[in-house]
C-alpha cells in the first residue's frame, strides 16, 4: 500500500514522542523577563523536602534548588543584546551537602523534550552516581517546552533549533561555574534519546566546555548522508521490532509470523464492506472505532503497528515502566497469544485485541470493546530512562501552579509532543520504513515527498533531512573523543544509534534492555549486561574527570567563563558583556546574580 495514501502517518514512528496531528498555531506572548515567582518557591521547597529523603552518601544529603537564568532568544542574531529578546530559563541544581571542590565533576543532564517536572530531576543511575561522587548536577529545561518559553508575537518557533538549545546548555554551564567558582571543573554531559543526542553534540561542538558525554539510545545515526559503512538502513527499525517479538528476543517462535498474518488478514478483509464487518465483530471495536472505509482499515493497521513498535521500544525487564499494570517484558507476554501455528482468522483478530491490552494495561478495552479512537496519535511514551514505578521516591517537582486566566481568543499552548513533532520535521528526521517481508508488519515505505509536504502543511517548514549529516556526520564524530553510546537490544531505535566502537575514545555498548533503560534506576531484575553498561559509563566518567584534572594542572586552560572580567547576565559564551558594549550597564542592573550564587544549602537563600 503506497505511503501517500495516508501521508499523515509517513513518520508516525519517527520517535515515540512524535505526533503531528494538531496544527501549529501562533503561540501566545509571554513576558520577556520572568521573575522568580512564589510558585517556583513552592517547587523549590518540595524539591528539598524530597531531597531530604534521598540516600545520604559520604558527601552528605543531596540538596536541590530550582532557579532561573536570563537567556537570549537568539544566540546568533544581530539583536542578541536587545533587552526584549531574552527569556528566563528554568533549571535545577542538585549537589551533596559538602561544597564541590576544585576537582569535583559537574554533571549536566541535558534537557529533554518535556517540561522540567516531567524530566524527573534527581532520578536515575547517573544522578545517584553524582551524589556518590560529590558532583554538582545541573538539570536545565529545554527552550519552548517551558512555561516561560521564548515566544514573541512574531517568533512562533523561529528559534526552536538544536543549535540554539546547545548554546543554552553551554551558557548555563559557564554561568553556574562562574557563580560557584568552579570554572575549571570538568563537565560531563548526560542524556537519553533526544537529550542523548544533545549530550554527544555538545561534546563534539564544545569540547572546551564538555569533557565527556554519556549518550543513551540516541537516534543520531538514523539519517542518510552520514558517511556510514554500511549506510543507515531505514528498514532496520522494523527488523529490530520483529526480532524483539521472535524467539531471539525471548518471545514465542510463531509470534512474528502470526502478527504478519494479522496485517495481511485485515488489509485483505478491509477491502470489502463484509470484510470490515468481520473485523469490527472479531476485534470487538467500539462504536466510534468501527471501520467504514479503506482509510479506516489503514489507520487501524498503523495503530496496531505503532503499538507493537512502541512496546518493543519499552520492552523492559521490570513491570509498570511508564504505566501501572504493564508487565515485565511486555512483548513476550503479548506474544503468548500468538504461540500457535494454527490460529484461525477469528483467533488472530481477537488475540490481537488481547495483545494490545497487554501494552496498554487494559486501558483500551476498559469499556468491553477495543477503542482505537487514538489510532491517529501515538500514545505518549514514558520519559526515556527516568520513569519510575509508584513505589520509587524521586525528586518530585510537579507542584501544581494556579492556572492563569486565559487571554480572550488566546491560542492554546501546543503540547510537548506537538512541539517535538515540529523539531522532528525541522532537524531530527529519522526515516523509518516497513516492507512486510523482512519484518512482521506490512508494506509501508517512508515517503520523503509526502512527509515533507506534511511538514509544510503542519508547520510551514521543509524538513532538513541532511541536517545531522552536515553538522554531526561521521567525520565530525571521528574527530571527537570521550563519548560513550549505549543502546538496548530490544529497542527498534538501536538501528539508529552507534553499536560498535568508533575509536579508542568513542565507544559503544549494547545491553539486554529497552530504550534508555541503562540511565534509569537499577533494579534486581536488571540483566547483567545492563549493569555492565552502567559500570562502564561510571568508569569512563571517572577516567575523563581524572584526565581533565591532570591536564589542567599541566597546561593553562582558557575557560570561556574566565576570559573576561564580567558581571554576568546571560552567561558569557556567545553573549560577552562588558562596559565597552552598548547596553551592558542595563544588563547588570536587570540581572544581579541570584542570592544562590553564594553556596548555600538553604531554600531561603532563593526567596
Amino acid at each position: 500500500m503506497a505511503a501517500t495514501s495516508a501521508p499523515k502517518y509517513t513518520h508516525s514512528v519517527v520517535h515515540a514522542a512524535c505526533c503531528l496531528l494538531i496544527l501549529f498555531a501562533i503561540c501566545p506572548k509571554t513576558e520577556a523577563l520572568r521573575r522568580f515567582t512564589p510558585d517556583d518557591a513552592k517547587i523549590a521547597k518540595e524539591l528539598n523536602r524530597k531531597a531530604a529523603s534521598a540516600d545520604t552518601t559520604s558527601y552528605g544529603q543531596p540538596v536541590a534548588e530550582l532557579t532561573t537564568k536570563l537567556t537570549s532568544v537568539d544566540h546568533f542574531g544581530s539583536v542578541q543584546y536587545s533587552r526584549n529578546d531574552t527569556y528566563s530559563m528554568r533549571y535545577i541544581l542538585i549537589w551533596p551537602e559538602t561544597k564541590p571542590n576544585a576537582s569535583s565533576p559537574i554533571y549536566l543532564f541535558c534537557a529533554q523534550e518535556v517540561t522540567l517536572p516531567e524530566a524527573s530531576p534527581g532520578a536515575g543511575f547517573y544522578s545517584a552516581l553524582a551524589n556518590s561522587t560529590g558532583a554538582l548536577q545541573i538539570w536545565p529545561e529545554h527552550r519552548y517546552y517551558a512555561n516561560s518559553a521564548p515566544y514573541t508575537p512574531t517568533d512562533q518557533f523561529a528559534h526552536f533549533t538544536i543549535e540554539q538549545a546547545l548554546v543554552d546548555h553551554v551558557e548555563l554551564v559557564l554561568y553556574v561555574q562562574n557563580m560557584f567558582n568552579l570554572t575549571t571543573n570538568p563537565v560531563i554531559a548526560i542524556g537519553s534519546s533526544y537529550s542523548g543526542q544533545l549530550s554527544s553534540y555538545l561534546r563534539m561542538r564544545y569540547p572546551d566546555v564538555i569533557a565527556g558525554a554519556i549518550s543513551s539510545s540516541p537516534t543520531s545515526f538514523g539519517c542518510p548522508g552520514l558517511g556510514l559503512d554500511p549506510s543507515y538502513d531505514p528498514y532496520g527499525f522494523a527488523k529490530v521490532a520483529t526480532r524483539t517479538a521472535s524467539s531471539e528476543g525471548g518471545s514465542a517462535a510463531a509470534c512474528p509470523a502470526n502478527v504478519q498474518k494479522f496485517f495481511q488478514t485485515i488489509l485483505s478483509l478491509g477491502a470489502s464492506a463484509s470484510g470490515r464487518k468481520t473485523i469490527n465483530t472479531d476485534m470487538s471495536l467500539c462504536s466510534d472505532s468501527t471501520l467504514a472505509s479503506d482509510d479506516d482499515v489503514q489507520n487501524l493497521a498503523l495503530y496496531v503497528q505503532n503499538q507493537w513498535t512502541t512496546a518493543a521500544q519499552y520492552n523492559a525487564p521490570i513491570a509498570d515502566l511508564g504505566l501501572a499494570g504493564v508487565p515485565a517484558y511486555r512483548v513476550r507476554v503479548a506474544c503468548n497469544y500468538f504461540k500457535s501455528t494454527t490460529l484461525s482468522t477469528t483467533q488472530l483478530l481477537s488475540n490481537m485485541v488481547s495483545a494490545l491490552a497487554v501494552f496498554n494495561a487494559n486501558t483500551t478495552t476498559s469499556n468491553g470493546c477495543l477503542d482505537v479512537t487514538g489510532a491517529t496519535a501515538e500514545p505518549e511514551p514514558e520519559a526515556p530512562g527516568t520513569a519510575e514505578p509508584p513505589s520509587v521516591t524521586t525528586l518530585d517537582v510537579s507542584v501544581a501552579s494556579p492556572e492563569a486566566e486565559p487571554e480572550p481568543n488566546a491560542t492554546p499552548e501546543p503540547s510537548s509532543s506537538d512541539k517535538f513533532a515540529y523539531q522532528v520535521c525541522n532537524q531530527d528526521q529519522t526515516p523509518v520504513s516497513f516492507d512486510g517481508v523482512t519484518d512482521m508488519f506490512f508494506d509501508f515505505p517512508f515517503d520523503l515527498d509526502a512527509n515533507d509536504k506534511e511538514c509544510v502543511q503542519q508547520y510551514g517548514i521543509h524538513s532538513q533531512y541532511n541536517w545531522a549529516a552536515y553538522n554531526f556526520g561521521l567525520s565530525a564524530v571521528r574527530q571527537s573523543s570521550n563519548i560513550f553510546f549505549t543502546n538496548g537490544i530490544y529497542d527498534p531505535f538501536v538501528a539508529c544509534g552507534p553499536t560498535v566502537n568508533i575509536s579508542a575514545t568513542i565507544t559503544a555498548a549494547v545491553y539486554e534492555g529497552c530504550h534508555a533503560y541503562d540511565v534509569g534506576t537499577p533494579y534486581p531484575e536488571d540483566p547483567p549486561s545492563v549493569t555492565a553498561a552502567r559500570n562502564q559509563g561510571a568508569a569512563l566518567i571517572a577516567q575523563w574527570v581524572k584526565q581533565y584534572n591532570t591536564v589542567k594542572t599541566q597546561i593553562p586552560l582558557s575557560n570561556a567563563a574566565n576570559m573576561f572580567d564580567l558581571s554576568y547576565s546571560l552567561g558569557g559564551y556567545t553573549q560577552v558583556v562588558n562596559d565597552t558594549l552598548t547596553g551592558s550597564t542595563s544588563f547588570r542592573d536587570q540581572q544581579v546574580l541570584n542570592s544562590s550564587a553564594s553556596y548555600s544549602n538553604s531554600v531561603a537563600a532563593m526567596m
